[in-house]
């Protein structure tokens, strides 16, 4: 009896109104929930479970399609993201959470956009690491078709709340919503030019607003990384083992997160379309090795160059250097040391050039190879699943292409193809 009437209660929706929080934006809060995905979609063979409850999956889907290749048990609670919908009784209304449970790992968040007067906002209740994810599991599970309280013992989070770890987080949350605000703004800006103003004016006007903000973001980030550091460095003087691993672990966390901004602002660069261009391909090409040879040093592998096309390409440089050494880098770390890659570039009919690259590593399983261009696919355990996805996309910008020629356990060979002058 008393369990029904538990059930009767929107009881996650009272823990965002108890978080008391200032209410953040959609946009953040999408953002959050891929932050504490990330631990996870980094360490794939990790063991973990997924519960959620989405009802708009607009920007996430990379991450969610990123936690489709993970090692993770991912039970829903909508009729929206993938899995069975657990929910016994409709008593949740618009509340949405995600709540993540692994052996070093825990998470949670719950918004409901309803708790606000202003459209798309809401308070959070928000957890890293901390024994109160139990209590949110509880209340899901006693709204769950299945019982998943076994997990919390399987999964057992920290035994204390740290709370000044949460503290810091939601101080985190506040600077990246401000960030989101103003991106929002400079967006807002944007729309007021007229449109017949010309479109390089307008393309300068998002591109220098876009430096700003991600100028502003990285001073922020180095903060975040000099507090890591000193984190850390007391951390060594601390006599309690538990509290000093407890807390080692979610330094950890932070930095990784912090690794993973930098990553998306660097990815933000590319945003903007393809800037094409005449190139002399012959020096895109010495540049590319010249950028990855400390590698190849160092794992002592040696690229060869079978290049008789001296001509010129019609291509966005940056996007074909960022394509090939990508393919480099996927090659030496498919490969043990002393192996061999070998670029070979053809002419093709149609007017374009083949670049061929073909490497000795270990190859690509039979039933991967259709899933290797797909956005958050990775065989790496610290892969981000986008590279080959993102250089897919790069080379169509180009009209041109990148394509799987081969793969066994004598090597891999990938084609790209670029117009020719």
């Amino acid at each position: 009896m008393g369990g029904a009437n538990f059930r009767q209660k929107n009881l996650l929706k009272d823990l965002i109104y108890l978080g008391q929080t200032r209410p953040v934006n959609k946009q953040t809060i999408k953002g959050l929930f891929r932050f504490a995905l990330e631990p996870l979609l980094e360490a794939q063979t990790q063991k973990a479970v997924v519960l959620m409850r989405v009802f708009d999956t607009n920007g996430i889907e990379g991450v969610l399609k990123r936690l489709e290749f993970t090692n993770a048990e991912v039970y829903s609670f909508d009729s929206v993201t993938n899995g069975e919908d657990l929910t016994k009784d409709d008593i949740w209304g618009e509340t949405e959470f995600l709540v993540v449970l692994s052996a070093r790992y825990s998470a949670v968040i719950l918004w409901d956009y309803s708790t606000e007067n202003v459209k798309d906002t809401s308070c959070l209740y928000y957890l890293l690491n901390s024994r109160d994810v139990n209590n949110v599991v509880r209340i899901i599970s006693e709204n769950s078709k299945i019982d998943l309280m076994r997990y919390t013992q399987e999964y057992t989070p920290e035994r204390r709340s740290n709370e000044m770890l949460n503290k810091a987080i939601h101080k985190f949350i506040n600077f990246a919503d401000s960030f989101v605000e103003e991106a929002s703004l400079s967006q807002a800006e944007t729309s007021i030019m007229s449109e017949n103003d010309d479109i390089e004016k307008k393309y300068e006007y998002i591109s220098t607003k876009t430096k700003t903000i991600s100028h502003d973001i990285r001073n922020h980030l180095s903060v975040i990384d000099l507090y890591s550091k000193i984190m850390e460095k007391r951390l060594e003087k601390v006599p309690n083992k538990e509290l000093k691993d407890s807390m080692l672990n979610a330094v950890s966390s932070i930095k990784k997160s912090k690794d993973s901004i930098d990553v998306l602002l660097n990815e933000l660069r590319t945003i903007q379309g393809a800037m094409l261009e005449t190139h002399c391909f012959s020096k895109i090409l010495e540049s590319a090795i010249n950028l990855v040879q400390a590698k190849a040093m160092e794992k002592n592998i040696k690229i060869e160059v079978s290049n008789e096309f001296q001509g010129d390409i019609v291509a966005d440089e940056n996007k074909l250097l960022n394509v090939m050494i990508n393919l480099l880098y996927n090659a030496m770390d498919a490969m043990s040391d002393n192996g061999l890659i070998k670029i070979k570039t053809e002419e093709s009919e149609d007017n374009m050039l083949k670049i061929v690259f073909t490497d000795n590593g270990c190859g690509i399983e039979e039933d991967k190879k259709d899933k290797i261009f797909d956005e958050g696919y990775t065989s790496k355990a610290t892969g981000s699943g986008l590279g080959l996805y993102v250089s897919k996309e790069a080379m169509k910008d180009q009209y041109g292409d990148l394509n799987l020629v081969k793969s066994d356990e004598n090597g891999t060979t990938f084609e790209v193809t670029i117009p020719k002058l």
